[in-house]
């Protein structure tokens, strides 16, 4: 008998009691177990295929990818997988390939059920405990793996709509379409308002954020250009989609979309965990080591929160850590923390809207402007309060902490399905998660400035040069083959797909409310409030705010809003970078506090299932101090203000 998969390891799986018939039945049951050697790349189970039998890994690991071929899970020796289809008779749900030399001993289909027959108690057990992890892990399985996309669910791909729905929603919008054809030609006003209502309208009527956003292109396209709609429209959609600037950052959001990817599937994740115990002493330490874990790997909100909430789900238990600090905690800052940083997802695609409208200064703006980014700088002191535990408590984190002392649970009623068991080994190494990350920021910054002679950041070449490193180092490191890099790249290209056609589509739209004579609207009626300039970035803040709570997402407010308040600036006379950085703040910081004042996205989901708590409790956390916070920073912008323009 094997070292690992021992007798006694066998017993204790199947709870067997010490009677001579279950000796003799699990006697029985080893003799018939299979020793197989799968070598590194090769499946030892595909999804959906018929079961064959169940699993115990004998010696080395073992990556888990779901049906669409992203890594969920890494296992290691000791654990086992594939009785979810021999329990259940259906078909795999996961392909479990070796990762590098893998030792299993195999119980076939007939053999186990013919020893759970003998032992129905014990098979009772082992099907509660499947579908108490179907209801789960499986649940966990899908929200971790949109995360690592680096981009929140948006509604459109979340919600089906039944039939009834979608004759009434496509019929209205047939409707709207029509009207929009029978306005006649030359109207005078604000336009450019009616494509930019029914955007908004129609995504709180379906939460559907982008389909609202096509439609109203599809609108506005019919209002500037009429009877020559189809081609205006098209001429005007290849014009955006082949402007440099939007190639440009296209191109950096896919490779940034598979330079994650390729971290998270070299066991990324789970670098941190060993390190991030020998630091958690208490719970300070174990929001802070959080809090360096996410910084260091602040080029994604997805992984960063993953990597830091792994690391530090063992010790948040040790410490009796209530679930919901930590769902606020982690509810509110990795965006947040992404927000400083350039060369993230989010800050490269803000700079990307950005660069449609300010040029060549984008990412300078974008830097200058982070110390008016005060919804961000804000949740971060409110963050660094909440570790040192002093920040005051609303009513959920005092029933949680309240809970904890008096009978030691660390997560509120409802939480259970969100519940999972996180393995004590080291899954990867941090070397593999920041030697790409800090090859990416040293060729950002250095390569187009040596060969310009002036300094210049570029972070598709960042980006390029960071990939073929990862590419060595993975492959010299035997973490995967050049075939499988391909593969997880590829994916991640692929994943990068939405941020892509809302960026795109964004972009456009911004376009054609400049077709719809904004500038010169805003040329008319800024005489009539140039008294109440200094009440302007926390007006800009508010508006920004309402409409990507409205909208559930920032990413479309971002193309809409810095062309209009670019207008409303430069037609204010103001010429101060530092004023125009004032403003940029206030528009990057309404984008975050948005999204976080949102009750419909599901980031609540994807918080819930990292940190192990319900929903809904995340939720309301969530909102209820998102809320504040974009209070304080609302009235700081009318200091500002004052101070500008007063």
């Amino acid at each position: 008998m094997s070292k690992r998969i021992s007798e006694k390891y066998l017993k204790d799986f199947f709870n067997l009691d010490d009677s001579d018939e279950s000796s003799a039945d699990l006697a029985n049951l080893i003799e018939k177990l299979k020793k197989l050697t799968f070598e590194h790349g090769e499946n030892i189970i595909t999804a959906g295929e018929e079961a064959d039998g169940m699993f115990f890994i004998e010696s080395g690991s073992a990556t888990v990818l779901n049906k669409n071929g992203e890594q969920v899970n890494l296992m290691h020796v000791g654990q086992y997988f594939g009785e979810y289809a021999v329990l259940t008779g259906e078909k795999r749900l996961t392909t479990v390939r070796a990762h590098g030399r893998t030792v299993v001993y195999k119980v076939e289909n007939e053999d186990l059920l013919a020893f759970l027959s003998k032992h129905p108690h014990i098979y009772s057990e082992m099907m509660k405990k499947v579908y108490g992890q179907l209801s789960s892990k499986h649940s966990q399985i899908l929200a971790l793996s949109s995360m690592k996309k680096g981009v929140l669910s948006h509604p459109s791909n979340d919600h089906p709509i039944t039939l009834k729905q979608g004759l009434f929603q496509y019929g209205f919008l047939a409707l709207v379409v029509i009207a929009s054809f029978l306005l006649p030609r030359g109207i005078s006003g604000p336009i450019f308002l009616l494509p930019l209502i029914f955007m908004i309208a129609y995504v709180l009527i379906t939460k559907r954020t982008l389909e609202s956003i096509v439609a109203s292109c599809l609108i506005a396209g019919i209002l500037a250009y009429k009877g020559h709609f189809l081609t205006g429209t098209m001429d005007a959609l290849i014009e955006t989609f082949g402007a440099a600037d939007n190639v440009f950052t296209v191109i950096v959001m896919v490779l940034m979309g598979a330079l994650v990817n390729l971290i998270v599937n070299s066991g990324g994740v789970t670098a941190f965990e060993k390190s991030a115990a020998k630091h958690a002493k208490s719970q300070k330490h174990v929001f802070f080591t959080s809090f360096v874990i996410m910084i260091m790997t602040s080029i994604d909100e997805g992984l960063n929160m993953l990597c830091a909430q792994y690391a530090l789900y063992n010790p948040s238990k040790e410490k009796r850590i209530p679930r919901e600090r930590q769902a606020l905690f982690y509810g509110m800052l990795p965006v947040v923390l992404c927000s400083f940083v350039p060369l993230s997802l989010w800050g490269i695609f803000v700079i990307g809207t950005m660069n449609v409208t300010f040029g060549a200064d984008s990412v300078a703006l974008f830097c200058k402007a982070i110390p008016f980014n005060f919804f961000s700088i804000i949740t971060v002191i409110a963050m660094i309060l909440l570790s040192l535990g002093k920040l005051p408590r609303n009513k959920q984190l005092k029933a949680g902490d309240k809970r904890v002392e008096e009978n030691g649970d660390l997560w509120p009623e409802g939480s259970e399905k969100y519940l999972s068991e996180h393995s004590t080994e080291v899954w990867g190494k941090i070397s593999n998660v920041m030697l790409p990350i800090i090859v990416l920021m040293v060729a950002s910054l250095a390569v187009r400035s040596i060969s310009s002679g002036s300094f210049s950041v570029d972070s598709s070449i960042g980006l390029t040069v960071a990939l073929l490193f990862t590419f060595a180092l993975f492959c010299l490191r035997r973490i995967m083959s050049p075939s499988e890099f391909i593969e997880y790249a590829v994916q991640g290209i692929a994943d990068s797909t939405l941020p892509v056609i809302m960026y795109l589509m964004t972009i456009f739209f911004s376009s054609m409310l400049d077709t719809l004579k904004l500038d010169t609207y805003f040329e008319l009626a800024i005489d009539e409030f140039d008294h109440l300039l200094f009440l302007l970035p926390a007006a800009v803040f508010l508006f920004c705010m309402l409409l990507t709570t409205a909208l559930g997402s920032s990413w479309a407010m971002y193309a809409i809003a810095f062309p209009i308040v670019y207008s409303l600036v430069k037609n204010f006379g103001i010429d101060s970078t530092t004023v125009l950085a004032l403003f940029i703040g206030a528009i990057a910081g309404a984008g975050i506090a948005g999204e976080k004042n949102c009750a419909f996205t599901f980031e609540a989901l994807n918080v819930g299932t990292t940190v192990g708590i319900a929903p809904e409790v995340a939720k309301r956390l969530r909102l209820f101090y998102s809320t504040i916070v974009s209070l304080i920073a609302f009235v700081l912008y009318l200091i500002a203000g004052i101070i500008c323009f007063g």
